[in-house]
């Protein structure tokens, strides 16, 4: 078996955390029933922290042929593994190079709204000083400045800021002491978990992958349990007894009743009755943490790609040869200096993988690894440039440099040279072409440094 880390792009990863999603919105409601608190926060937390993270596990496998079972489970791994990159692959032509300008725009919007929205209710909001709101805050014993606020124009309360947060209360909460109690031990709940960065990463996580529906349909369930396992923090710290969910139920029947619209960028206690049927019969059990352990092992898998390694694959006929280079380009591709390299004017260039191959972009290869970089004339901008420039850079490997640089011109192969050290590479491009340029690592050390690919015009 051999195991390699390699970056994976955003569109294959918002493709495969579908599957996820789905296992997480098929369990939820029996783990916030039968598992322990945090049970559906830390599977939501394992899909943001595979959405953020660039990188990825390559499991390469060989056939077992006595074992039928294993067999066949790497081969719907690897099958669906091959079937879910393609359906990516096919997307990314039509959404690159405008996807990161639709990210921008998105981004964009989401902030102006959130910040015109939150700058009109507190114009509209009263700061006050009630003592009883004051000795809540005190017993949470919070290194942060937390403020309270009277609106009225809201109908429940309201939770803003990171570093210096934010209660907004109604008249009516401060006129009933059980009340007051559950709302401001919910509400600093929410402070000292940090749950309103939590979901300021969710949000901008889902503008990122704007292009996954099943994402964006999922946030009101990720909200939903973050509620759920605040609800749980209170009655915990109240103590968790029957006249205790009785209470904390009463008082959300009564915030119900004034129930508004959600605002994402906040954290509302804004009750609903699968949450109060949840405070009533929640009871951690064997059976829930049963369910949240095989979710959880089932939700590994996303973290890595496996591929199947025949038997039996290498069989050598003939004698050994040395390295040939080839260049079929007819005098369009030269190796040049920094000096030559400085002078040309250079643009940048985007991939079909949905990525960027900018000045500076760290290279890393395993050992015997490779990476490719897929374009054609609409990404190089045309008649207005003359081709495209690679520079690598840095370049360092223990045992010394050796890898390839292939480069395909409408799937034939025009250039394939071996080199030891960093090198600038030209090339003119023909009008209607397709490029490929494979970067090969011919070392069993990992191949670090930098690279760019950029269009370029003399």
């Amino acid at each position: 078996m051999l195991v390699d880390i390699y970056n994976e792009y955003a569109l294959l990863k918002s493709f495969k955390s579908f599957l996820l999603i789905i296992l997480i919105l098929l369990v939820r409601k029996s783990l916030n029933k039968k598992a322990f608190k945090s049970a559906s926060i830390i599977l939501w937390a394992i899909l943001f922290v595979y959405l953020i993270c660039p990188y990825q596990i390559l499991i390469k496998i060989e056939e077992f042929n006595s074992n039928k079972v294993f067999n066949f489970i790497l081969y719907i791994l690897s099958f669906m593994d091959s079937v879910i990159r393609l359906m990516s692959q096919k997307a990314s032509y039509v959404l690159y190079p405008i996807n990161r300008y639709i990210v921008t725009v998105i981004i964009l919007c989401y902030v102006l709204y959130k910040y015109i929205k939150f700058d009109k209710i507190m114009k509209d909001s009263k700061i006050i000083h009630e003592n009883k709101c004051i000795d809540y805050i005190k017993s949470f014993k919070l290194r942060r400045t937390v403020s309270i606020y009277i609106n009225n124009n809201l109908k429940t309360p309201v939770t803003y800021g990171l570093l210096k947060p934010k209660i907004i209360l109604q008249s009516y909460i401060l006129k009933d002491e059980e009340l007051l109690k559950y709302v401001m031990i919910h509400e600093l709940t929410h402070i000292k978990k940090f749950h309103i960065l939590f979901n300021h990463i969710v949000n901008f996580v889902a503008c990122v992958f704007w292009c996954n529906p099943l994402l964006i349909i999922s946030l009101k369930y990720l909200e939903q349990d973050i509620e759920i396992f605040t609800d749980k923090e209170v009655i915990s710290r109240l103590g968790d007894t029957l006249e205790s969910r009785k209470g904390y139920c009463k008082s959300m029947f009564q915030l119900m009743s004034n129930s508004v619209k959600r605002d994402e960028v906040s954290l509302k206690l804004n009750p609903n009755l699968e949450r109060m049927i949840i405070m009533k019969n929640y009871k951690k059990t064997i059976l829930g943490t049963f369910i949240f352990a095989l979710t959880f092992l089932f939700s590994m898998p996303v973290f890595a790609s496996v591929v199947k390694l025949e038997k039996d694959r290498i069989e050598v006929i003939g004698t050994e040869v040395e390295f040939q280079s080839v260049d079929n380009s007819d005098g369009r591709i030269h190796i040049i200096s920094e000096e030559e390299y400085s002078k040309l004017k250079l643009n940048d260039i985007y991939t079909a993988q949905l990525k960027s191959v900018n000045v500076n972009n760290n290279l890393r290869l395993g050992k015997l690894e490779y990476t490719n970089y897929l374009f054609d004339n609409s990404n190089l901008g045309g008649l207005n440039y003359n081709g495209f420039a690679l520079n690598l850079s840095d370049l360092s490997c223990n045992g010394g440099i050796k890898y390839n640089i292939i480069i395909m011109e409408n799937n034939k192969l025009v250039y394939d040279n071996e080199f030891n050290d960093n090198v600038i590479i030209k090339m003119k491009t023909m009008e209607g072409c397709k490029y490929e340029v494979l970067i090969s690592n011919k070392s069993t050390n990992v191949l670090t440094g930098r690279i760019s690919i950029n269009v370029y015009k003399e």
